[in-house]
């Protein structure tokens, strides 16, 4: 005859019987929560934006800029103010470039060169105004936006890791990519030097105006000069930001 179970047995089998579903149910929120979280590993970082952003304004020329131009014999001039339409990774990149000291010289010096070889009448007056003011665009462009090597402040100091700069006729070079699109490949070993894909050039260490160019056939120009012997890799280079339109809000021809 079949033993009969105990109460307290029979209680015991109850509660463990319980237990099951209970530990079931636990077993399926841990798998749940540890898929989720490695779901959550699994998703890459979020890529900054590097697109332009804009269109901001600022004032070019704070003091009318003065330019004798040819007309009577180089005894009139037309004093200019204006304002710089631009694009930019950061809107205070352009009033940031007031530290520089050079920038100031350099803005007015191309001032200068555009504006003197034209007389009153192609500089200040109908369409002739938005011709000047598109020349002055283009030809500004690399003094307001002029080309980084790595993340430096100023574009004429050495980038910290390579050593490297903007060589003597920086300013000269036609190259206008986007920082964040460009790089020099650099190796330590050779040492060579290339701009995106484009030729690879040998140098010797004592070069301050290294020509190279991009698979485009753009120049630039490169002071190695600093060059740490051994670093290796690659190094952002290009432009923060374009000028997008120059605005005369005043050029008056006297």
């Amino acid at each position: 005859m079949a033993e009969e179970e105990k109460p307290e047995e029979k209680s015991a089998k109850s509660k463990e019987k319980g237990k099951g579903p209970f530990k079931l149910l636990l077993s399926a929120v841990f798998l749940i929560a540890g898929g989720g979280a490695l779901a959550l590993m699994a998703i890459p970082g979020k890529q900054k934006d590097w697109r332009l952003k804009g269109p901001y304004f600022y004032q070019l020329a704070k003091e009318p800029i003065t330019v004798t131009v040819p007309d009577n014999s180089q005894t009139r001039y037309i004093k200019f103010e204006g304002d710089a339409e631009y694009a930019a990774y950061v809107e205070k990149y352009v009033p940031d470039r007031e530290v520089d000291v050079f920038y100031r010289s350099f803005l007015e010096a191309r001032f200068q060169e555009v504006a003197s070889g034209r007389n009153l009448k192609e500089s200040v007056i109908g369409h002739q105004r938005q011709l000047f003011a598109e020349e002055l665009r283009v030809r500004l462009d690399p003094i307001v936006f002029p080309v980084h090597i790595g993340s430096t402040r100023n574009p004429l100091d050495l980038d910290s890791a390579s050593g490297l700069r903007p060589g003597v006729s920086h300013l000269e070079a036609n190259f206008r990519g986007l920082i964040h699109e460009h790089v020099l490949k650099v190796d330590g070993s050779v040492p060579s030097i290339q701009l995106d894909d484009g030729p690879r050039i040998v140098f010797r260490g004592d070069e301050d105006d290294l020509r190279i160019e991009s698979p485009s056939g753009a120049t630039l120009f490169v002071d190695v000069t600093h060059f740490r012997d051994s670093f290796q890799g690659e190094v952002p280079v290009g432009v923060h930001g374009k000028l997008r339109r120059i605005i005369l809000r005043d050029a008056i021809g006297q």
